[in-house]
């Protein structure tokens, strides 16, 4: 199993690390790079245009997947990076790297593709079938489990997400799926060894297949890598821009959040016996209620009270001492969403930013004689999508993380994030100090830690996804610092760390 593991960090590696190689080729710089084998950020942006935010992004990325050796200056500009043998090889195969990653535009929902462009996807995926077979013998099985990410990736979680497939014990179903497509889908299932030639499920393609939703995240972000090109030379603000209805055009948001969810059943169970120590306390020490910044649909926020009103003390006061359940989202649909599963259960829906604590608060006293600090607050995976804003003042620290970091393809140095970041959370800590804030966080890695362990974590993944699409994600030891540099105290007992030795996400209950 975690053989089976590894490989699927792999698959997800590679749809970030294929987008990003082919971008650096088309925008002519592997070639430069080639020559000038050693060379600074600042040498690359001074002998062209390239928004160095994104470029450095793009260099985490290559080496994260040990493309490229780096010497740490700390100083993003003049941090020396230089090629390997590996980084000759892809540039060799580069005709075949280009093969595989023209599947992209084709992956960001097949399941409608009709006509024309269904022929060109089956074609490609034809060609790609004997493709699989050709570099199967020429790659490390690494950089072999990069490349087949890419193809079978995005097929596992459109057929998931889409419903269009459904897992029957040692059987496979496609439910209303296109003849041509359905067999082109199962010969390629066969020979990624998913299903055997009498069609049945092996044990690797059960694996895979009950975990879809695992590639959900990394597949939502295809048209933001498809789009590193625009990014590097053109258009830095692609990620903020929304269409006519004003959705997000870099990220299919829907299927981002499914496999979110699916994810986080684990993450969830830890916060569950954080929720019953905070409501079997003396129900004068207890607060109002929870309050959930970024609440989604307010799935978690239903689950937190039925899990308050069965499980703990708070259940025998509930008429005197009524649960009020807040739901913070600055997506209107997310409001809407959270306000049908609160349906009749005390609750409010507002709008609000987790960068301003104090508007939330406003708006809480103003409208509804309510107090933020009189609430338990939660949230999961936001704080590193705040929207960042330059440092007012310089603090005095030694805090330096070794994440990459952008905002509209402008390099942010390790000083000014993290500078950013304890402002941000001093922002919190009179809201937080009474009732306390249970925070659950997803993490980058040293890439040097990234690198010597491809498959046991998640971290080259995100660094593409989250650093293209204008995120911070600190390491995990960096975040205690900030927290404990804003003056607030981490405890052991309600710290959970996935993985345990190289944690990429963390959970803890802070006050």
């Amino acid at each position: 199993m975690n053989n089976y593991r590894k490989i699927l960090f792999q698959h997800l590696d590679g749809i970030v690390l294929l987008p990003t190689i082919v971008a650096l080729n088309k925008i002519e710089l592997l070639q430069i790079i080639k020559n000038k084998k050693k060379f600074t950020i600042e040498e690359l942006v001074s002998s062209r245009k390239i928004f160095p935010g994104y470029l450095n992004i793009s260099l985490r990325i290559l080496r994260c997947s040990n493309l490229l050796d780096f010497i740490d200056k700390k100083d993003e500009f003049k941090n020396i990076y230089s090629t390997n043998h590996n980084f000759d090889r892809i540039l060799n195969n580069i005709e075949e790297i280009y093969k595989i990653n023209s599947i992209l535009p084709y992956h960001t929902n097949f399941i409608k593709l009709k006509g024309k462009e269904q022929k060109k996807f089956i074609n490609i995926l034809k060609d790609l079938d004997l493709l699989l077979s050709k570099i199967d013998k020429s790659f490390s099985s690494n950089f072999y489990n990069n490349l087949e990410g890419i193809i079978i990736g995005p097929i596992i979680a459109n057929l998931a997400f889409y419903g269009k497939m459904k897992l029957d014990k040692n059987k496979l179903n496609f439910i209303d799926l296109d003849s041509k497509l359905y067999e082109i889908i199962i010969n390629l299932f066969i020979k990624v060894n998913f299903l055997t030639k009498s069609k049945d499920v092996t044990k690797k393609g059960s694996y895979f297949l009950k975990r879809a939703s695992s590639y959900g995240v990394t597949v939502s972000y295809l048209n933001t890598l498809m789009n590193i090109p625009e990014l590097l030379l053109s258009n830095p603000n692609y990620i903020w821009e929304r269409n006519t209805q004003n959705h997000e055009i870099h990220v299919n948001r829907s299927m981002n959040v499914w496999g979110s969810g699916g994810s986080h059943k684990t993450y969830f169970r830890k916060i569950d016996n954080i929720i019953l120590d905070i409501f079997n306390q003396d129900i004068e020490k207890q607060p109002v209620g929870m309050i959930d910044i970024g609440c989604g649909d307010g799935s978690f926020l239903k689950h937190v009270y039925t899990i308050i009103v069965t499980n703990t003390k708070r259940k025998d006061y509930i008429e005197t001492h009524p649960i009020i359940l807040i739901g913070v989202d600055i997506n209107k649909k997310a409001q809407e969403s959270t306000k049908k599963n609160l349906k009749g259960i005390k609750s409010i829906v507002i709008d609000g930013d987790i960068s301003n604590p104090l508007q939330i608060d406003t708006i809480l006293n103003t409208k509804y004689n309510l107090r933020l600090k009189d609430f338990v607050n939660c949230r999961t995976f936001l704080d590193h999508n705040r929207i960042y804003n330059q440092p007012t003042k310089k603090l005095n620290h030694k805090i330096y993380s070794k994440g990459s970091f952008s905002f509209k393809g402008q390099i942010i140095s390790s000083k000014d994030l993290i500078d950013n970041f304890i402002i941000h959370i001093c922002k919190w800590k009179k809201f937080i100090s009474k009732h306390g804030l249970i925070i659950v966080e997803l993490h980058t890695l040293d890439p040097e830690i990234t690198r010597k362990n491809s498959g046991n974590s998640l971290a080259c993944a995100y660094d593409g996804t989250h650093g293209f699409s204008d995120q911070y994600l600190i390491e995990y030891d960096i975040f205690k610092k900030c927290i404990e540099k804003a003056g607030i105290v981490i405890s052991n007992k309600n710290e959970s760390l996935f993985p345990k030795n190289i944690p990429t996400v963390s959970i803890n209950y802070i006050k």
